[in-house]
């Protein structure tokens, strides 16, 4: 179940997205609960960490704006993510602190809904939540521990210590980056350096020659292939995007 909020003081565009959001997931047979709000004030009333996974937010809204509900949500959550819709491209720029997932440009199309509804997917997997996830087998302190490879954004190697940095953790693990590479998904996983492999899904943007990825921490690519292990990077991308996009 996919906890969506739709905020909008336009009725008949909120309930537009509404019923787009919803088709596109009914078609993957994936359930979706959506909840309304006409303003930022009434969404932010209550608001609880975890309430929704998605948060589809209007930034031109006549009385708290989408940029300052969204600053609002992420002092409160900071997993959230957050979609901005707009009627113009200008305001994209504003919400570039906010962490947004994916700005949409109204009046809404639905190849663009879908994009995000296919990017959102694919980043945590929801399709296929109740089936059994690939895990990382690791061993902290004599401790088996299993680690769900899509929570992965990147692991760091530091001598024989390689810390494995999650969504919501970081363990640390005596082992070697070569052991752990041949455990890892290869179409979730790029080696980009003597020392780190990232996970394409969590790759905000690439700056120079470095992954940009969650709380802004940087991967370096290694310079003298960066040319190839960029290709490589967008070549895993759009073999994934492709794979989900056949779902609906």
């Amino acid at each position: 179940m996919i906890k969506i909020a739709l905020c909008d003081d336009n009725e008949i565009e909120r309930g537009i997205l509404k019923n787009v959001i919803e088709g596109l997931l009914k078609e993957i047979g994936q359930e979706v609960q959506a909840f309304e709000f006409s303003s930022g004030e009434k969404l932010l009333r209550n608001y609880s960490k975890g309430d929704y996974d998605v948060i589809f937010l209007d930034i031109q809204m006549k009385q708290l704006d989408g940029i300052e509900t969204g600053k609002a949500i992420r002092a409160k959550d900071a997993q959230v993510e957050i979609v901005y819709a707009t009627s113009s491209e200008e305001y994209m720029k504003e919400g570039y602190d906010i962490h947004a997932l994916a700005y949409l440009l109204k009046p809404y199309r639905l190849e663009k809904v879908r994009e995000t509804l296919v990017y959102y997917l694919n980043k945590y997997d929801v399709k296929k939540e109740n089936d059994n996830a690939k895990m990382l087998e690791v061993t902290i302190q004599q401790k088996k521990i299993f680690i769900r490879q899509r929570d992965i954004y990147c692991l760091e190697s530091m001598g024989r210590v390689v810390s494995i940095y999650c969504k919501n953790d970081v363990f640390k693990v005596y082992a070697r980056l070569g052991e752990l590479e041949k455990k890892l998904d290869s179409e979730m996983f790029l080696r980009c350096n003597q020392s780190y492999i990232v996970n394409i899904l969590w790759v905000k943007e690439i700056v120079d020659y470095d992954f940009q990825m969650p709380d802004d921490k940087l991967v370096p690519i290694r310079k003298r292939d960066k040319k190839e292990i960029v290709q490589k990077f967008y070549n895993k991308r759009n073999e994934t995007d492709t794979h989900m996009e056949k779902v609906f």
